[in-house]
């Protein structure tokens, strides 16, 4: 063993092609892009003392560009659906894809070789997602415009038709939500669209520090990695019970009946200052 290391340090010692070398081969390629938008992909490497022979694209397995600075012309583009390169902002470190369409998501890998004496070869590999965004903004629907305390508020929000689908998130009064809010959390795909939808559900019982000077403010939030972001929004009112009876008259009384003649209320002025009675009549 103590031979086979020595020999091994040798050899690396002797050679200098094994040291100054090609090296630090990694790859740049957006995580995600909207639909016809354009992507760069840009393939980073150090060559030492070696020399370049090749740099390759691959989507997958198939290769779809090539450069080869010895050879006229230098740059080779070969056919793959989905896949339209741009060739005058394209050369040995990058790649610049125009147009792209949702056929293409997943892994681009970038190859680079030496030229001879070494011939060393290195692979490097990331992914991209191709993304649709929806049309329009999150709905929210099931939400009505006043509820008093004590109420049941249970609604819905849903994001159609993008790839990949949204992730929708609930806030009230730009806090976010408590995981327990939330219930039914469902994915659909349209198939004939090749989309996908989301839907989400909050049900919570109205307290009194949801309110906030009498109003609530709920918000569902769609978002799709960095690209998207969309807020639809709906403000409650508190609902607070009305005193039925009015007017204002110095030193003067004025009632109402409700709730089936087992409650009232007075509302009485004296001079400026206003006060509320009630009362509760006894059963006959």
């Amino acid at each position: 063993m103590l031979y086979r290391t020595v020999l091994t340090l040798l050899l690396i010692t002797s050679n200098p092609d094994l040291i100054n070398a090609l090296k630090d081969v990694s790859v740049r390629i957006p995580k995600a892009v909207k639909k016809g938008d354009n992507a760069l992909l840009i393939c980073n490497y150090d060559m030492e003392d070696d020399t370049l022979y090749s740099v390759k694209w691959y989507k997958g397995r198939r290769e779809f560009f090539r450069y080869t600075p010895k050879e006229k012309p230098s740059m080779k583009i070969f056919t793959h659906q989905g896949i339209n390169v741009d060739q005058s902002e394209s050369n040995e470190s990058h790649v610049l894809l125009t147009s792209v369409s949702l056929n293409i998501t997943g892994k681009f890998s970038c190859e680079v070789s030496a030229d001879a004496p070494t011939f060393h070869t290195a692979f490097h590999t990331g992914e991209m997602e191709v993304v649709e965004i929806p049309e329009q903004r999150p709905i929210i629907t099931g939400i009505h415009t006043r509820y008093r305390i004590g109420d049941n508020i249970n609604g819905n929000c849903s994001s159609d038709n993008s790839k990949p689908v949204a992730n929708l998130t609930w806030s009230i009064n730009d806090i976010p939500v408590f995981h327990n809010y939330i219930k039914n959390v469902e994915t659909y795909k349209n198939i004939d669209l090749n989309l996908e939808s989301a839907s989400t559900e909050i049900n919570f019982i109205v307290a009194h520090q949801h309110f906030i000077r009498g109003r609530l403010k709920l918000k569902c939030t769609a978002r799709i990695h960095d690209l998207y972001e969309q807020v639809s929004e709906k403000v409650i009112e508190e609902d607070r019970p009305r005193i039925l009876a009015s007017g204002r008259s110095p030193d003067n009384i004025y009632g109402d009946m409700s709730d089936g003649g087992n409650e009232f209320y007075l509302t009485h002025y004296v001079g400026k200052v206003f006060c509320l009675l009630r009362f509760r009549s006894s059963a006959n």
